[in-house]
């Protein structure tokens, strides 16, 4: 029986610009290594009809192509399968970031590579740097060409080798010049938008900087170009601020770029306003969060009023060097009434570097469709609750000017409207805007007829009087309005806090049943409660013992964190609040109980399991 290959190696020719000679140079090495006796097969490659490069394709051997039928057309792809059953040693596949046409077996053919590459095969491909999906945005920002096939980051840097096809910028023009990349009507185009010096120059850079940040071991073909890298800037972690508008895209891109120029971590975060509205998730957030992680991120949603303070907090909180936010598409308008989440940002980054990604507008495809802005709902208050409320919104206002008539000559009508607004409130709070204003009516038509003269009538003969009942109409309507939404907003934060600790405690059975996840408990911790530090301590004599933490300035006992809490096995969690201050600890509580009583059942089933006995049905049980 012959015995399994390992996993197939995997060599990437990159090329700054088309036109470097990629396809050639991947012929070229897989003639050469033909000829030392190994077994290469070409199972995709594209000549562009150039003759020295359709001189070697002929000198190898090649497995058939897939035809593939889309729209009445045929349509020539790499047949996966014909390679796997054909077994070489190596295979050349062509443009690594190719999309297959609909009707293939996978979307991209970086896929089809990583299949050939399970069946012990080394292939050799080509490919890009404007392909490579981070450095995607900043290419289109240099060229003004935008390029829609990318593979993620995460596959190209875990290549056993890259070599670079690094072509001289003046040579490479005078190779277009020549028509050997294009047809000769586009050749003068080409020059004057794509292939400046400048532009090749700064594509140049952006590969060497993104080979260098992720350590590959690269090689350079021809490196006689004399450009300076492009900086990839500085600060380690990176966060990029996620609104749930078009732009999040490009901040996500360039959040990966700072990232890997540092081989830090980099972290997308949406941040929420609470409110007494169930709004819809914005219409692009969930493929920024499928972004995310083929770009090697990951995510974090937190809630609070002020957005931009929240953020930079978070960022500081995580060790961030660098936040990255997209241009507000607010208008000037909004600006001047909620001010400018970017200025304010900067204003309290401190040491965390901002960087602005600029607007971009967004396509028809893009913009949210009818059903996505009509979809925000109010939060719906309890059947009884309402039914109660409308009662109450007659009742109440009767009873309080029809009871304090007998005093109207020293209350007046302005005691009387403000103590009817009290009324008002009940009726918002039990059962929302509609009800507060049916009482503001009736407290209003009451009021009228008890306190306005001439009394008993729903005349109005004095001027000071009838702007006394239409400011109380106009407040009234404010107030309930602000009632309403408080209302509404505490039964979501009261499900939202229901669901948040039942979540603890799925997650509580999780860590305990799994005992490498115990490793991860502070960050876990941290991150799921949007604490500034989170430290596992355990006692060793007189004094503690940090275990894990994660954060900045991570307790190092008990005493100098906002809450310590027992854990299973004699241990402490230890957590510390944001910015020092009160902790809502209920959903932690939660969590931490349900710790505790994770790990007993965990014990009674490993007791049972063995055989043994609990500590309820020991030997004094009997």
């Amino acid at each position: 029986m012959t015995p399994a290959r390992a996993r197939g190696r995997l060599r990437i020719v990159l090329g700054a610009a088309p036109g470097a000679g990629k396809t050639y140079a991947m012929l070229a090495e897989g003639q050469r290594l033909a000829a030392e006796g190994a077994d290469v097969v070409v199972a995709y490659a594209t000549t562009h009809h150039r003759r020295r490069t359709d001189e070697l394709l002929g000198s190898l051997q090649q497995v058939p192509l897939k035809h593939v039928a889309y729209r009445g057309t045929s349509f020539d792809e790499l047949d996966t399968d014909a390679v796997i059953a054909r077994r070489p040693e190596i295979a050349l596949v062509d443009e690594f970031a190719h999309t297959n046409v609909p009707g293939a077996f996978h979307v991209k053919r970086w896929q089809d590579v990583e299949e050939i590459r399970d069946a012990g095969i080394d292939v050799i491909t080509t490919m890009n740097v404007q392909h490579i999906d981070s450095l995607n945005a900043a290419v289109a920002a240099v060229t003004g060409v935008a390029q829609h096939e990318t593979v993620p980051d995460t596959v190209v840097a875990a290549a056993d080798a890259v070599e670079l096809i690094d072509v001289d910028p003046a040579a490479l023009r005078q190779r277009v010049a020549s028509s050997d990349v294009f047809e000769a009507d586009m050749a003068q185009a080409a020059l004057g938008v794509y292939f400046t010096t400048e532009h090749l120059a700064a594509l140049r850079g952006l590969a060497l900087d993104w080979l260098d940040a992720h350590d590959l071991p690269h090689e350079s073909v021809g490196a006689d170009a004399t450009a300076g890298p492009v900086p990839p800037g500085g600060g380690g972690r990176v966060v990029a601020a996620l609104t749930g508008s078009p732009e999040g895209e490009s901040v996500l891109r360039r959040a990966a770029q700072l990232a890997a120029g540092d081989g830090g971590e980099f972290i997308g975060v949406h941040a929420t306003t609470p409110s007494g509205s169930a709004e819809p998730e914005p219409v692009w957030l969930e493929g920024q969060r499928r972004l995310l992680v083929e770009l090697g991120g990951r995510y974090v949603e937190i809630a609070a009023d002020d957005v931009a303070t929240a953020v930079v907090e978070f960022a500081v909180a995580e060790g961030a060097g660098q936040l990255v936010l997209g241009a507000t598409r607010r208008s000037r308008l909004q600006e001047l009434f909620h001010g400018s989440v970017i200025n304010r940002a900067i204003r309290h980054a401190g040491t965390v570097e901002v960087h602005v990604v600029p607007a971009r507008h967004a396509t028809a495809a893009a913009r949210p469709t009818a059903r996505g802005r009509a979809g925000r709902r109010r939060v719906p208050l309890p059947l009884r609750r309402r039914q109660v409320s409308w009662a109450f919104a007659l009742a109440a206002p009767a009873v309080v000017t029809v009871g304090l008539s007998p005093f109207h000559t020293s209350i007046g009508l302005a005691g009387a409207l403000f103590c009817t607004l009290v009324a008002v409130v009940g009726a918002a709070a039990l059962g929302g805007l509609l009800p507060a204003g049916l009482a503001t009516i009736v407290g209003f038509v009451l009021a009228d007829f008890f306190y306005a003269p001439p009394l008993h009538s729903l005349r109005i003969d004095r001027l000071i009087d009838l702007i006394a009942l239409v400011a109380f109409a106009v407040v009234s309507v404010i107030v309930g309005g602000l009632v309403d939404v408080l209302a509404r907003q505490g039964l979501r934060s009261a499900r939202a806090q229901s669901a948040a600790e039942n979540l603890a405690r799925v997650v509580a059975d999780v860590v305990v049943g799994t005992p490498e996840a115990l490793g991860e408990l502070a960050a876990t911790v941290r991150r799921a409660f949007d604490l500034t530090a989170v430290s596992v301590l355990s006692r060793q004599g007189t004094g503690w013992r940090v275990d894990a933490e994660a954060g900045r300035r991570a307790p190092q006992t008990p005493e100098e964190a906002t809450r310590a809490l027992e854990l299973p096995d004699h241990r402490v969690l230890a957590v510390l609040a944001v910015g020092g201050g009160p902790l809502d600890t209920r959903p932690l509580d939660a969590f931490v109980a349900e710790l505790r009583h994770a790990g007993e059942r965990h014990q009674l089933d490993a007791l049972r399991r063995s055989g043994g006995t609990s500590p309820q049905t020991g030997d004094d049980a009997g």
